[in-house]
């Protein structure tokens, strides 16, 4: 029990008894008695309330009260005889403040009848204030009375305002989020009104481990010192990859050793790194660095399976019988570098295609991130366009240079050749001959991309606008130009479950080749129609609209609708189209099912064309989603 407590009570109890034995007035009268037995509860309520603190509290317990420190309530001795009656009121100590403003927040009031607990509140009303350093209470007594003195210790005023710890924000910028001012004196109340701003500043900005540690003035100086932990990260600890480089995940993570911690930077990170394709989970998770304010960023990750061979045979209408291989290593021997391989060989149609994907490609010269991926193909088969067929050889190549400016936007630059030939040894009897000829471009593009995981996208948009220039050279060279804009936004309408929404569109001028030429109709344009049904022109513009719906980490179902059209024929060495024909458009409709792998969703479609019944649709197979 507090000792001044019990020496109160005992000095309480010991007045009682003498006041009943020896019979006094205050004992005989009507007002004399309602005060012993209300000083009698008074006691006996406060005895069993200390009583239940001290043996409630564990040892060492700490009741914490208002900031920075706690009001004293001196009990006032009962050695000096006072009356049961209020007759003043007086304020001692303050310098700064006048006694009206203190006095406001008493409730106790001349011609009260004293009761310490109102004494007490009222203590504790003046130091929620937040002016005082320490308030206490005494008595005194006074005109056949009580005196009820109030003691106050003011708070220093400010000659200044430091900061300790801050490195994000300078002493300019969190000085301006405080309502205390130097000049004037500290309030205990506003410098807790303070600390929630600032540490409400850090998090909105994405610093959510950072906070006001501690707060002291120094009395000499009269200076308020505030020390900030910002979370400083001391390293960063990789967990879980075992065929990946650790470089291969640390280059893309730009929050580094010495940063603070943001967790919007942080997210950015994952995202990149998640995106590489190679990790089924990443988790960031904290540990406690050497000293207070410094953590370890654990990165814990689940690698996937990024290396698949595949093989096997099927029949197509342009195919024929045909047989594949497949080999994808996506994680080169664990550096982040890509290749892939397919030959297919069939009663019409063999193609062999290298792919070679380079990250971090000549970075000292070209920058961060910037990538290269390069292609080389052999084809030899019929090309079909719309009741065209051409038997043709394809031999071609084309380099891609990508690399990101800015957030969220990258551009690309690519070119590339191709020779196509005439099939000598064709046998198809209904291929057109046509002139041979090599294409050469060079195209630029900019894409503006916020979608969370590339492969298979819950939110976010993707955004492209393109321009290609080629050169068709036969006997004479001619050329032609190419624009396009492709918008694409997801919309997550639950946890599993997406709205994606897609609008391509594109415009061509000058003699562009047959292979150049913009396609509507079939598995990545207007599903539920054959690639001998699909229209060409130099103009397109398609849309797309699907519902997706996620039942595990490998099944996703798709509802979806297409409506487009491409139009415009090239003429005399000049593509005519005008503006579009919507009664024209291609529409389709139908449902489809995802498969999640390695090499990205296999995506198998049931397609409904305008002019079928619902037995009458189409099965599109194909890798990756539709857009």
């Amino acid at each position: 029990m507090n000792h001044a407590a019990m020496l109160w009570f005992i000095a309480s109890f010991r007045n009682m008894l003498k006041c009943m034995d020896n019979k006094s007035k205050l004992w005989t009268s009507c007002f004399g008695r309602f005060w012993l037995i209300k000083r009698i509860g008074i006691t006996l309520i406060i005895f069993a309330a200390l009583f239940i603190l001290n043996n409630a509290l564990p040892a060492g317990a700490v009741i914490i009260g208002p900031p920075l420190a706690a009001p004293k309530v001196t009990v006032p001795s009962r050695k000096v005889e006072v009356g049961p009656l209020v007759t003043a009121i007086e304020i001692r100590g303050n310098r700064t403040l006048t006694e009206s403003d203190i006095m406001d927040a008493v409730f106790s009031r001349i011609g009260d009848v004293l009761i310490e607990e109102k004494v007490s509140s009222d203590v504790k009303a003046i130091y929620a204030l937040g002016y005082f350093e320490d308030v206490s209470a005494s008595f005194e007594s006074f005109a056949k009375g009580t005196r009820i003195i109030f003691n106050v210790i003011e708070n220093p005023v400010l000659a200044g305002i430091s900061f300790e710890g801050n490195s994000v924000f300078s002493h300019k910028d969190l000085s301006s989020l405080m309502k205390t001012k130097v000049g004037e004196m500290l309030n205990f109340k506003t410098l807790q009104e303070d600390i929630s701003a600032i540490n409400d500043h850090y998090k909105k900005n994405g610093y959510v481990i950072a906070r006001v540690a501690d707060v002291s003035t120094d009395p000499k100086t009269g200076i308020l010192k505030i020390k900030m932990i910002e979370g400083i990260i001391e390293s960063i600890a990789l967990d879980g990859n075992s065929a990946t480089r650790d470089y291969v995940i640390l280059r893309e993570v730009d929050t580094k050793p010495g940063d603070v911690l943001n967790e919007k930077s942080l997210a950015k990170d994952l995202r990149r790194v998640f995106n590489l394709g190679f990790f089924s989970e990443l988790n960031p998770d904290f540990e406690p660095g050497s000293s207070p304010e410094k953590i370890v960023l654990v990165l814990k990750i689940k690698e996937a399976k990024t290396n698949t061979v595949n093989f096997g045979g099927g029949y197509g209408e342009r195919e024929g019988w045909f047989g594949f291989v497949d080999t994808s290593l996506n994680n080169l021997f664990g550096t982040g570098h890509g290749t892939m391989v397919r030959a297919q060989w069939g009663s019409t149609l063999t193609t062999y295609q290298l792919k070679y994907y380079y990250p971090w490609f000549m970075t000292d010269y070209l920058g961060p991130r910037t990538s290269m991926t390069y292609r080389v193909w052999n084809t030899a088969g019929p090309d079909i366009y719309g009741n065209e067929i051409r038997d043709a050889m394809r031999v071609g190549w084309d380099v891609a240079l990508s690399r990101p400016f800015r957030e969220y936007f990258s551009h690309s630059l690519s070119f590339g050749s191709e020779t196509v030939l005439p099939r000598k040894d064709s046998t198809l009897t209904d291929a057109v001959t046509f002139e041979p000829y090599v294409s050469d471009f060079i195209g630029y593009s900019i894409s503006y991309d916020t979608r969370d995981f590339w492969m298979n996208p819950t939110e976010g948009k993707f955004y492209t606008v393109s321009v290609r220039k080629g050169w068709k050279k036969t006997n004479i060279t001619t050329n032609y130009t190419k624009l396009g804009l492709d918008m694409n936004e997801f919309i997550k309408l639950a946890p599993s479950q997406v709205l994606a929404l897609h609008m391509g569109t594109g415009v061509g001028y000058g003699d562009i080749p047959l292979g150049e030429l913009y396609w509507c109709g079939g598995a990545n344009t207007v599903r539920g129609y054959f690639p001998s049904e699909a229209v060409l022109g130099t103009r397109k513009l398609i849309f797309n609209m699907e519902y997706r719906y996620t039942f595990n980490e490998i099944f996703q179902g798709v509802a979806f609708y297409d409506f487009g059209n491409a139009w415009g024929e090239v003429t005399d060495s000049s593509a005519t189209g005008g503006g579009p024909d919507f009664s024209q458009f291609l529409s389709g409709r139908g449902m489809g099912l995802r498969l999640n792998t390695p090499l990205g969703p296999i995506r198998l479609d049931y397609g409904i064309g305008d002019s079928r019944a619902f037995g009458e649709g189409i099965v599109h197979f194909s890798i990756g989603q539709a857009f």
